[in-house]
């Protein structure tokens, strides 16, 4: 149905992949739709380990033959090799990837190989297995390489119907913010959500004032830093976390996990509003 892509155009760590986390996973929770979450970057283990995966790669391993025990982590080269012979199906997809909450999320993660010739080929194959797998889902969120130097890159720009530029909560982003958007072939307004990452709502910089200054009309988006949900990420229990932070309601959290929540509710709406706008044009 819809491929919502998260991309930056830095070079450092600017907790796109958490953010991509963050939102997959709450939606999967508050939404009924079908989603998966799945990474291009290569030999990310980050959006397979969030949800408990490693650990688990590590119990099959020790339960069953080795030769015979299943790479949790080897999806993306699984599907890669059906879709450079055109075999890739729909239904296919969900042989490749790991169930986080039954019907509504299920995640794949970047491909692991050690020759980089072997990943360009499979990185490229990525923006084919995502026509597939977008007729057998609701949402397909991707955790995009950054950077536009690549032409698989600018393809499933491209081929996004949201894309969530992420930015870093600091002055030198606004410019990059108002250049990206003169580049209408691969940021078209239309398409694009801005979002500051690690928010702290108590810099000077406020949601409110960058979005004065890159000239957005509504308040722009963001996902604040959670330290609960950091950990959750590192320890492999992000599914329980939202869980358990939806069993508690709002007046149950802290102050900065309710902030949290509330601002990934905002940003949630604002991708369905998009989505919807999508479907009324098509």
């Amino acid at each position: 149905m819809a491929v919502v892509t998260f991309w930056n155009n830095n070079t450092g760590k600017t907790g796109q992949t958490h953010s991509a986390i963050a939102l997959a996973t709450y939606m999967g929770v508050e939404h009924n739709y079908k989603i998966l979450l799945m990474s291009t970057k290569y030999n990310d283990r980050v959006s397979v380990d969030a949800f408990g995966a490693n650990q688990r790669a590590k119990n099959l391993k020790i339960i069953a033959n080795e030769k015979n025990s299943i790479d949790l982590e080897s999806g993306i080269e699984g599907m890669s090799k059906l879709a450079s012979a055109n075999r890739l199906a729909p239904e296919m997809v969900q042989n490749y990837t790991k169930i986080v909450y039954k019907n509504r999320l299920e995640v794949v993660a970047g491909p692991k190989r050690k020759m980089e010739i072997d990943y360009a080929k499979i990185y490229k194959s990525c923006k084919d297995i995502l026509n597939v797998a977008k007729r057998y889902y609701d949402i397909v969120f991707v955790d995009l390489n950054n950077g536009i130097e690549n032409e698989t890159t600018k393809d499933i720009l491209k081929m996004s119907d949201v894309i969530v530029l992420n930015i870093e909560q600091k002055p030198s982003e606004f410019k990059n913010i108002i250049e990206l958007r003169e580049n209408q072939e691969l940021f078209p307004i239309k398409k694009i959500i801005p979002m500051i990452n690690r928010y702290d709502r108590k810099s000077k910089y406020s949601s409110k004032n960058i979005s004065r200054e890159i000239g957005e009309k509504k308040e722009i988006l963001t996902i604040p830093y959670c330290n609960l949900f950091a950990e959750a990420v590192q320890e492999g229990e992000t599914a329980e976390f939202f869980l358990n932070t939806r069993l508690k309601k709002l007046e149950g959290l802290n102050d900065r996990t309710s902030f949290f929540i509330n601002e990934l509710k905002r940003d949630t709406d604002s991708i369905i509003y998009k989505m919807q706008e999508l479907q009324m044009r098509i």
